[in-house]
């Protein structure tokens, strides 16, 4: 089976364990739009400022600092975007799907919407952006074109993309940045004009990005899309090319609005004009094993793992709560996610008797389980590895150890390089991990657990299950939201009863504000700023 994704696994942890521990306190957190308390309504004005790595070029399509991606989305529109429940919703397409059951996909461009300086967005400009992307060495989104076979402008408003073949996955290339033609085409190094709800007013190299509100924002006047004027009536993006830096910044008072997916936060909880508003992020942690160590492929020893295990004091104690329990690597705002309670809760009496029920004793009074199987003594005993960068995953897996320990295994925890861990992984030596996944909003994961990546060491753990394998063809490959829903209901129930892999919880990000800036701040998964037309400057702080 084709994936639609070329994921490094390096990659992947290493975003992962870029994640820093925190120290534990309780924290108050606004996650839920701010109810004013005050009589003040949203009025235009006032300055918010934004901190940013200084990019390379105003090209979102090139960008090389993710916290100018975000940035960017102030700037630009996609053909379509993830909305708070991952599910595509229209920005500058109006429609599009594949043609006839055939790999032709065709999309259809809304009539008379115009960038910031009056120029029609038109289908150009779609080609134009893939063009970029196609022939760039390096950009965030190239895995996006990786089906694609060809493309073209029918007319004005209409693009045809002609992919490998048919899948779900195909609708993710909607989510690129659209760029204007007529302004980078040969002069990639422009200061661009707009689509999104900013545009540019001013550039001083090496220091600022100055944005002020897009008269022509392509989404003004939709009541569906919440397209009203922005309030806030100029935002400066201050450039910081430290990362360490940010943080100073924000507690100097130099910044307004920090973008935190650190888990540092909660020192600014003691700052008196600073409010935090919590999202879940797509940063998934889990256990994976080596299936290849025999212990582990049988489910009893697994389902006996995740019940042993408290997930929840793990979050609590380490994570100050700042994550979502999770049974399955389905984000828990997905339009996918089956929204049942989470069954794999904490019972040591659940995990003995699963193991007792499996045949597992303690025969000699060691405390650690072992039992006759295929004429083969087993004994749940196995090493457990994380990476040494880590300071919260070094504590979670102890924390881990002692859980299991508690229900008759025997836990060594090996800390060791990043590298080394790679190495161990590809090398399959070792027996259990923990790690996690920056996940794709689009939800696919046959990357991981198909068995026909066994080869390819995306499924490093080498899982091969049937019922899996068809599961996820089906989901890969349906372009029908009923089909793919009840597809994966049926995949998150395989989860629950198989466990793969033990799910721990999905992280939570946030984003840190001056309680100056007023109105319905809602971050979510995918736009930490999707709301900001409705931010505004309370009068008095200006």
């Amino acid at each position: 089976m084709k994936t639609n994704k070329k994921i490094s696994l390096a990659i992947v942890i290493i975003l992962i364990f870029s994640m820093l521990l925190i120290s534990c306190k309780s924290i108050e957190y606004k996650n839920q739009p701010e109810v004013r308390v005050n009589s003040e309504e949203p009025s235009a004005g006032g300055v918010l400022v934004m901190g940013s790595v200084e990019p390379r070029e105003l090209n979102p399509l090139r960008v090389n600092s993710m916290s100018f991606l975000d940035v960017s989305k102030l700037l630009f529109e996609q053909l379509a975007e993830y909305d708070s429940s991952l599910k595509l919703a229209p920005v500058i397409a109006q429609s599009w799907g594949f043609v006839d059951g055939t790999s032709q996909f065709e999309v259809n461009l809304k009539n008379n919407i115009f960038w910031s300086d009056g120029e029609k967005i038109t289908s150009a400009d779609v080609v134009y952006s893939l063009d970029i992307i196609k022939n760039a060495e390096n950009s965030v989104f190239k895995e996006k074109l990786l089906h694609i076979y060809s493309y073209q402008a029918v007319d004005e408003n209409t693009v045809r993309i002609v992919f490998d073949q048919v899948y779900a996955d195909a609708f993710d290339v909607l989510t690129i940045p659209i760029i204007p033609k007529h302004v980078f085409e040969g002069n990639e190094n422009a200061v661009p004009v707009a689509s999104g709800p900013y545009k540019v007013s001013n550039y001083t190299k090496l220091k600022k990005l100055e944005l002020v509100p897009n008269e022509k924002w392509i989404r003004l006047g939709s009541v569906k899309e919440n397209g009203i004027n922005p309030y806030i009536e100029k935002i400066e993006i201050q450039f910081i090319n430290d990362l360490d830096a940010f943080s100073t910044a924000f507690q100097a008072k130099e910044l307004d609005v920090l973008h935190s997916q650190s888990y540092d936060w909660e020192k600014y909880s003691e700052m008196k004009d600073v409010k935090i508003y919590k999202y879940t992020s797509l940063y998934y942690d889990f256990i994976g094993f080596n299936y290849n160590n025999s212990i582990f492929q049988d489910q009893a020893v697994r389902r006996s793992i995740m019940a042993a295990i408290n997930r929840k004091g793990i979050i609590d104690k380490y994570l100050l709560g700042n994550a979502v329990l999770t049974d399955v690597p389905v984000n828990p705002n997905s339009w996918l996610y089956d929204d049942k309670e989470v069954n794999s809760s904490y019972s040591k009496v659940n995990a003995q008797n699963l193991l007792k029920d499996a045949g597992f004793v303690d025969s000699n009074n060691d405390k650690i389980l072992e039992r006759k199987y295929d004429d083969i003594t087993q004994t749940l005993r196995f090493t457990l590895i994380t990476n040494s960068e880590n300071e919260f995953r070094q504590k979670a897996a102890l924390e881990i150890k002692k859980n299991l320990e508690e229900v008759g295994f025997a836990v060594e925890i090996k800390t060791v390089s990043f590298e080394e861990m790679k190495g161990a992984i590809a090398s399959k030596n070792y027996d259990a991990v923990l790690t996690g996944y920056n996940l794709s909003p689009n939800q696919d994961l046959s990357f991981a657990f198909h068995s026909s990546q066994i080869g390819s060491g995306k499924n490093f753990m080498s899982y091969s299950n049937l019922n899996m394998d068809n599961l996820l063809y089906q989901a890969y490959t349906s372009t029908d939201d009923n089909v793919r829903k009840e597809t994966y209901s049926k995949i998150q129930q395989a989860f629950r009863d198989e466990v793969p892999s033990v799910s721990l919880f999905f992280r939570e990000s946030a984003i840190v504000v001056r309680d100056k800036v007023k109105g319905e701040i809602t971050p979510d998964t995918i736009n930490p700023y999707r709301s900001i037309q409705n931010w505004f400057i309370a009068k008095d702080r200006r």
